[in-house]
């Protein structure tokens, strides 16, 4: 099991940095076009003859810093694809690299953003008790008998068609995040509850420490293994959210590659049943999902166990 759980984070450490730096390990860019070679099988034409981190194609690092560095690159009039290419003639692997930067680093965001909402609205309910405590536990059971896609989408579609595709996706993606606080608010309310009751909490008030420094300093601290097992568990919920928008054609337009907007060619029935490289990136959400779940550790929190944090 250790071997699976440190194979899961090389293969989650490999895929960040596909994300952050999708031109250096893409051969070409992903709008790139080779009409010649619509939906090519993996392998090399016209004698193609790889090099390994050599320049080619230009493109900005990070968006800024101008660099042409690949790992991989191929001289004219070579032709490698790893994944084959797509009905116009796109690398797959080059989009699949760059599909990587909207996917797995916007789910991430959107799961950060969602905890530190949970944190802190269930932490606050959680100490404070009362009607403020009722307030809340009323608001995030409205929240949480929502169903998400549907309101997702009822969201997305009353968005004004003027704003940008990127724009609305992190607009929807902001919005999600408040939605998907409810469940983790709860856990952590639950969690203030039992601890507050501590010792060691009642020791720090009557030593006269302010309702912030406790929650900080004495409670904050139990609630960080909880947050952070909750976040790589909700990664995938957000992924997946992702991907399905951005496959019902509600996410990241056109030509900017996303795994879901990548999904799309499947819908026809030729594309499904006759070139199964297109199914590329079906298989990296998946993976990427179960390495998440994988490496999520088990959350044991007993408050018969609660000692003094140092």
């Amino acid at each position: 099991m250790k071997a699976l759980r440190v194979a899961a984070w090389a293969l989650l450490v490999v895929v960040c940095l596909i994300a952050v730096c999708p031109d250096f390990f893409s051969p070409y860019s992903p709008s790139r076009q080779y009409r010649d070679l619509p939906y090519a099988a993996p392998g090399r034409y016209h004698g193609a003859s790889p090099r390994w981190l050599v320049h080619g194609e230009p493109y900005r690092w990070l968006g800024v810093v101008p660099t042409s560095l690949r790992l991989v690159a191929v001289p004219e009039p070579g032709r490698i694809f790893l994944l084959g290419t797509d009905e116009f003639g796109r690398d797959w692997y080059s989009r699949l690299c760059h599909g990587a930067s909207v996917s797995l680093l916007l789910a991430p965001a959107a799961a950060l953003l969602s905890l530190l909402f949970a944190v802190a609205i269930g932490g606050w309910a959680g100490y404070q008790g009362g009607w403020i405590d009722v307030l809340v536990m009323r608001a995030s059971e409205v929240f949480i008998v929502l169903p998400w896609f549907y309101v997702v989408v009822a969201l997305r579609a009353a968005l004004p068609l003027t704003l940008g595709s990127t724009a609305t996706l992190f607009t929807v993606f902001a919005l999600l995040a408040t939605l998907g606080c409810a469940t983790p608010a709860r856990l952590f309310r639950g969690l203030v509850l039992s601890l507050k009751t501590g010792e060691f909490v009642i020791a720090a008030r009557a030593a006269g420490a302010g309702g912030p420094h406790i929650f900080r300093c004495h409670l904050l601290p139990f609630l960080l293994q909880a947050a952070w097992t909750q976040f790589l568990v909700s990664v995938p919920a957000y992924i997946v959210t992702e991907v399905t928008l951005s496959f019902l054609g509600l996410g990241v337009a056109e030509p900017t590659p996303t795994w879901g907007g990548m999904l799309v060619p499947l819908q026809q029935y030729v594309v499904l049943t006759s070139y199964p490289w297109m199914f590329a990136p079906a298989v990296a959400v998946v993976v990427v999902c179960m390495a998440l779940q994988i490496v999520a550790p088990p959350f044991r929190q007993s408050p018969d166990a609660v000692t003094m944090p140092v």
